[in-house]
């Protein structure tokens, strides 16, 4: 058996094979500016390479908390690809902490959940094996609002994103401009009936205003965020191929 395992990785190491350590789910926490902890999940990429990992920071949608990506088959797919996944609690969500402010508030106020995206990115940023230069957003409602966000502002220092079920409002709201915002290299997803039809045209009008690289997939069915996925295999693999294109 020692001898079949040797005989492998002597063949992977002559075909140029690139090694990468097995991926744990590590349980981890960061602080905001505002003096929050902010609970997540990390699995960190160390490739036996030079070479640093793109990351991806995945956002949930309001009232849920990080394992909405940490379960899914896009987190999984994505972390077989060698990417280094982060998957946080949004304030009063999960295990962060919570502020002051109501859940109406979070939705919109530039001065909170921007601060824990923020707070993600920096971290990911301060692991060695993660490319500063190649960190990408999913998120789904508030989360795609973010993922907008962070895309429109070059100070999260991101570079694709992919913003499911957001609200043209609540983006604006969220990124604390007066200007109109102008999210940058996103792909854009909402179901057709969702809402009343509401996030399908908030998708089209944010595909609208966004420069660089952009995509809108509009799904059937009214599933909200991150549930639109299971139904639609199809826009599962797309994502992911944004991804490869993008980051």
């Amino acid at each position: 058996m020692l001898k079949t395992l040797w005989i492998i990785l002597a063949l992977m190491m002559f075909t140029g094979t690139n090694i990468v350590h097995a991926q744990e789910l590590e349980q981890v926490s960061f602080q905001t500016d505002d003096g929050l902890k902010i609970a997540a999940s990390a699995l960190i990429a160390n490739p036996k390479t030079d070479a640093r990992s793109p990351a991806i920071v995945f956002i949930h949608q309001g009232g849920s908390k990080r394992s909405e990506w940490t379960t899914s088959s896009l987190w999984k797919k994505l972390a077989a690809d060698g990417y280094t996944l982060l998957a946080y609690d949004v304030r009063m969500h999960g295990d962060s902490g919570k502020d002051d402010g109501s859940m109406v508030d979070l939705f919109n106020n530039p001065k909170r959940s921007p601060n824990d995206l923020k707070a993600a990115i920096q971290f990911l940023k301060s692991k060695p094996t993660v490319n500063p230069d190649r960190i990408a957003v999913i998120g789904a409602s508030i989360g795609g609002n973010l993922a907008c966000v962070a895309s429109a502002d070059n100070s999260f220092g991101i570079k694709s994103a992919v913003a499911m079920s957001s609200k043209t409002a609540a983006a604006q709201n969220l990124s604390g401009r007066d200007e109109l915002i102008k999210p940058k290299n996103v792909f854009h997803v909402a179901s057709e009936d969702e809402q009343g039809g509401m996030r399908k045209k908030w998708a089209e009008e944010l595909f609208e205003r966004t420069t660089g690289e952009r995509k809108v997939v509009i799904a059937k069915g009214k599933q909200h965020g991150s549930f639109i996925l299971p139904g639609n295999p199809d826009l599962e693999d797309a994502i992911v191929a944004w991804i490869k294109k993008t980051l």
